[in-house]
């Protein structure tokens, strides 16, 4: 026994060394610094560049840099960043060899999760290949636009398919630990999940892994480049999943009505809208009763995520006297794929704290020393992985004006003109606001005339 623990600190004390400060520190600065370059204009990339150029979490800072290119117009700039993180999400993460899982599950047993790279989520990489497509949009390159869009909905497709092999596989690794039965404890868990049931209660839900906001886009490009038949599709999937949404409906009657070779004779403006901060992510703490030692419960301290909500911007925009209407909650996507990991999350923070309070537990018995070095590893790494792409909105809102020759003006939510766009004769035009907080505002303009 002796020796095991011997070795077992000795992996701790490694972990931590080859994995510098992140195990300690985690990453709440980099992503706080990282929200003030974002709200900045100067579009500045440094801060981006320098974490990438340092190998840290490159998927994670490649997809918050092409955010931030894309804030600044800079589309070029912007996919370059996103084809970064795509490469990766082709290899180093989709296609991980089975050493660097094991290398990671050791990490994340002996430290913490932090110490790994960062594998991003599902709804992240669809929203990957969605800001491609409107990138080459604003391009005027709709080849490669259309490309991207078909490639975020099959990411889409195969996502259900490819989160349960995730997860079958992350169980079978950790069923494999000893501790796992202990971790299981029904008690150990329910005082984890007692501290999450607002988390995890009413918000909207789609169906597994759907991004309405995807598909309803999808559908949008593939009207403007006047393939209806797969916009009336998409949009009919749209409508599918919020009926009773009315915005969504008349852009479904719009494009079965050109699917049936009817005559175009408007031109049309649709302006789509981002909205706010998506949700984030903050550590908390909770006593747990662990069943790690004999049949007497042990308490101890465990770090864990916890999604919580952030700024929100305009409530609607308005144009000729319509209000935006929402297409997607933001929020409630991320919501829904956090809980259906959580289940993994809060096994493997359960193992990891068994493993730590052992260790502490032996330690003590040996001496002061021992055991002052156990309680301070313990404190100093008890951190929880808050790693998420924060660029993206709290949600998506759309509404369609029909084209006079005159600007399109919009308005915010107290009547005040935010943006004024002059839209060329027979074009139709989709013009995209971001703004992340009240009066940060980032306005794109795509032009579609005739062909």
């Amino acid at each position: 026994m002796g020796l095991l623990l011997s070795r077992n600190f000795f992996l701790l004390f490694i972990s931590v060394f080859f994995s510098g400060c992140v195990a300690i520190t985690g990453h709440g600065d980099a992503l706080n610094s990282f929200e003030v370059t974002l709200k900045n204009t100067t579009c500045n990339y440094s801060f981006v560049d320098k974490k990438i150029n340092n190998k840290e979490d490159i998927l994670l800072w490649s997809s918050q840099g092409g955010s931030l290119a894309r804030n600044c117009l800079d589309y070029n700039k912007s996919n370059e960043f996103f084809d970064r993180a795509e490469d990766l999400y082709k290899s180093d993460v989709d296609l991980k060899s089975n050493v660097n899982r094991t290398y990671n599950s050791v990490n994340t047993i002996l430290a913490n999760n932090n110490v790994n790279e960062y594998t991003g989520n599902v709804y992240e990489k669809v929203m990957l290949n969605t800001y491609k497509g409107l990138n080459f949009m604003g391009l005027g390159d709709f080849e490669n636009a259309r490309v991207e869009f078909n490639r975020a909905l099959d990411r889409q497709r195969r996502a259900k398919e490819y989160f349960a092999d995730e997860i079958n596989k992350a169980k079978q690794k950790n069923q494999k630990n000893e501790n796992y039965t202990k971790a299981q404890n029904r008690h150990t868990q329910k005082a984890i999940y007692d501290r999450y049931k607002d988390t995890f209660e009413g918000f909207e839900t789609y169906p597994d892994f759907i991004n309405p906001y995807a598909t309803y886009i999808g559908g949008l490009f593939f009207l403007f480049d006047k393939d209806y038949a797969k916009a009336r599709d998409l949009l009919k999937e749209s409508l599918s999943m919020q009926p009773s949404n009315q915005q969504i409906k008349k852009d479904f009657e719009l494009a079965e009505k050109l699917s049936g070779f009817a005559k175009k004779e408007k031109n049309y403006a649709w302006i789509i809208y981002e909205n706010g901060q998506s949700m984030g992510k903050k550590e908390i703490n909770i006593n747990i009763p662990l069943f790690i030692f004999t049949n007497k419960v042990y308490y101890a301290g465990i770090a864990l995520p916890k999604l919580y909500t952030r700024s929100s911007s305009y409530e609607y925009l308005e144009v000729n006297n319509q209000k935006s209407v929402l297409i997607a909650n933001m929020d409630s996507v991320i919501k829904a794929e956090f809980e259906k990991r959580f289940s993994k999350i809060a096994i493997e923070a359960t193992l990891n704290l068994i493993v730590k309070t052992y260790s502490q537990y032996e330690l003590n018995k040996r001496g002061s020393l021992g055991g002052f070095a156990g309680m301070l590893y313990q404190s100093l790494t008890n951190r929880a992985d808050i790693r998420s792409w924060t660029a993206l909105p709290k949600n998506f809102q759309s509404l369609r004006v029909e084209l006079d020759g005159s600007p399109v003006i919009i308005k915010d939510d107290r009547g005040k003109i935010i943006s004024t766009v002059q839209v060329e004769n027979n074009s139709d035009a989709l013009i995209y606001i971001k703004s992340s907080i009240k009066e940060d505002i980032r306005v794109h303009k795509i032009i579609r005339g005739k062909r």
